[in-house]
């Protein structure tokens, strides 16, 4: 992104607010064409998604701040957080110092190559996964025995980093490996999914999905306190039968999954923060700093707003740590712009 600083103004620039009011517009339009021509494949599906172009160099909106944040904000917790060897460590440290009981997933087995893992751990009691990605897993109970097809998937994963094709970065920065894990339950329609959303550590609402990879799977979205909202995801509501039960009610340890999202995301600016449950029993699930990667839509226009709201990227490790070159002259126009949004708290919903 050093193209960029083509576009900023010296760093002995006047920075009285006037002078910058007048200046963000068009510097904003012309960094986010650049942009918008370095990551065109994401912009295209933006574009697609949202139905706008995203505004990146100075965005107000939840999807123009996340896509912000897959061009800007390098934190180094988000490398942490892609790698879900490593957010086991960190569930597990927040749950002690909160004193909650979230159970971790034993890891059985960690490697780099496939034809390592012992006969011992195949099995259907077993789950393979690689450390950083979406989706890479081999389920030895849904996947017959073919060693050589298990191989050839396993090297596939390994051969390039996750997350290039959406600007994920933190996934390329991990040191990509393989685990072997207890399965949690083999039918998933008897696991749920509970996906919070944080904003400063503060609870917006939660996704719970039941059969969430299924193609019958079920959803609905409730409060920090259990109490289910009108709002629904998309896919509800085009399609209001894969709505859980009117009846639904949030799990016993719903209170507990609350507690230890926050302590997971305590100091951060936006956190995804993932639990399952399985007979009742409260188990850790991924840490996830880029949602739907990137491309959030619900039911309600006026929630995915608020949401756009409650991010403060006052808060982002960007603009609270130090920056050099053309990123310190960035982030002083940045802060201009942010000085000038405001930042709600965490609103009542319905």
């Amino acid at each position: 992104m050093r193209a960029i600083s083509a576009f900023l103004p010296p760093a002995g620039h006047d920075w009285r607010g006037p002078v910058v009011s007048v200046l963000l517009p068009p510097l904003g339009r012309l960094i986010d064409a650049a942009i918008h021509a370095g990551y065109r494949k994401q912009t295209r599906e933006f574009r697609a998604e949202i139905g706008a172009l995203p505004r990146v160099a100075f965005p107000v909106s939840y999807n123009d701040k996340m896509f912000w944040r897959r061009v800007f904000d390098r934190n180094p917790a988000f490398i942490a957080y892609c790698d879900k060897l490593e957010t086991k460590a960190i569930f597990q440290r927040c749950a002690d110092q909160a004193g909650i009981d979230v159970r971790i997933a034993r890891t059985l087995w960690a490697g780099e190559d496939p034809a390592e893992l012992p006969a011992s751990l195949r099995h259907s009691g077993v789950v393979l996964k690689m450390n950083s990605g979406s989706g890479r897993n081999w389920f030895f109970h849904e996947r017959a025995e073919d060693e050589a097809l298990l191989y050839a998937t396993c090297r596939d994963w390994l051969a390039g980093p996750y997350g290039r094709d959406t600007a994920e970065w933190a996934y390329g920065e991990t040191s990509r490996r393989l685990f072997a894990e207890e399965v949690l339950h083999p039918d998933s329609h008897q696991i749920d999914d509970i996906k919070v959303h944080l904003f400063a550590g503060e609870i917006f609402y939660a996704m719970i999905y039941r059969g969430e990879k299924s193609p019958v799977g079920l959803s609905a979205i409730f409060d920090g306190q259990g109490r289910r909202l009108r709002v629904t995801n998309t896919l509800v509501a085009r399609n209001p039968a894969r709505a859980l039960p009117d009846g639904y009610c949030v799990p016993d340890c719903y209170g507990e999954a609350m507690r230890a999202a926050r302590a997971v995301a305590a100091g951060s600016d936006y956190l995804r923060v993932d639990f399952m449950v399985v007979d009742g029993r409260l188990h850790a699930g991924e840490i996830t700093p880029y949602p739907t990667a990137g491309l959030m839509t619900n039911s309600d226009s006026a929630v995915l707003a608020a949401m756009g709201r409650c991010w403060d990227l006052g808060r982002s490790w960007f603009l609270s740590t130090p920056q050099t070159g053309w990123r310190a002259v960035y982030q002083r126009l940045l802060r201009a712009h942010v000085a000038g949004l405001s930042v709600d708290p965490v609103p009542v919903l319905a």
